[in-house]
């Protein structure tokens, strides 16, 4: 009589096998993270364009003039005057962005679009689309409560290469929460418009929430594979890392917001030159 054959595996084989089966998780899994991101940038930047073609719209709207970054008295921001040109209020947060509300508000009775309006998720070139004199003699005076009155369609010189609006975030208090506004990175030193800080290391900024939080780059925030995606004053948008869109200054993530100057107008992509 034969004897019985035992087929199966041996410890050894199975241990390879798992290895084996490690090694290619090891490879892949990021790989499949790194897709998905990708999927969010892609995501994040069709919003970014639906968000600067809503302000488009409002600026046809409204003569020609853009938006007020802030109003007073009723604390509306841009993001509330160009609600009504936007469909889905999502849009205005990043897929990649985390929560919506600092954590001090992100309570029940807090959860609601009139608090949301200050946090949206792309910042607005208030410096030189509200720009304010450089002596200051007209910030904060009558509808807008930062910066000058809004601008001018006309006075932008090259609305393709002017900045309308960024991927924006802080740094602290609450990593990734939006903040509505972005600074140029020259803002504090800028000879042609007044601001209240600009890039630098730890720079301390003031937004519409009537409170202050800190970033490298001005609520810039480059959330995407080193960069973020940045909306034009035509309607365009597109994906540029740090030092792309401080291009024409001498800026450097060392640098404090009063060491950054603009060193070239042409390659300075804020301003309505």
């Amino acid at each position: 009589m034969k004897p019985k054959v035992k087929f199966g595996f041996t410890l050894i084989e199975l241990l390879v096998v798992i290895a084996i089966i490690a090694i290619l998780a090891a490879i892949l899994f990021p790989v499949f993270a790194q897709a998905r991101e990708k999927a969010r940038q892609t995501s994040c930047l069709s919003n970014s364009k639906q968000v600067s073609t809503a302000i488009m719209m409002y600026v046809q709207d409204y003569d020609e003039i853009m938006p007020i970054a802030v109003s007073y008295p009723n604390w509306a921001t841009w993001a509330s005057l160009v609600t009504p040109y936007i469909k889905n209020w999502d849009i205005m947060f990043c897929p990649s962005g985390g929560q919506r509300l600092q954590q001090t508000w992100n309570t029940p009775p807090n959860q609601n679009a009139a608090n949301w309006q200050f946090f949206v998720q792309y910042g607005y070139n208030w410096v030189y689309l509200n720009r304010s004199q450089a002596d200051c003699s007209d910030f904060a005076l009558g509808p807008s409560y930062l910066g000058g009155p809004p601008t001018g369609l006309a006075a932008i010189a090259q609305p393709a290469g002017t900045v309308l609006l960024t991927d924006n975030g802080m740094k602290t208090p609450d990593k990734n929460v939006g903040t509505s506004l972005s600074y140029a990175p020259a803002t504090l030193t800028a000879d042609d418009a007044c601001g209240l800080g600009g890039w630098g290391l730890n720079a301390t900024l003031w937004f519409p929430a009537n409170a202050k939080a800190t970033s490298d780059y001005g609520f810039y925030y480059p959330r995407h594979a080193e960069g973020g995606n940045i909306a034009f004053c035509d309607g365009h948008s597109k994906f540029m890392k740090p030092g792309q869109l401080a291009a024409g200054t001498d800026w450097n993530i060392n640098k404090t917001q009063d060491q950054v100057h603009v060193i070239d107008r042409s390659q300075y992509i804020w301003d309505l030159q």
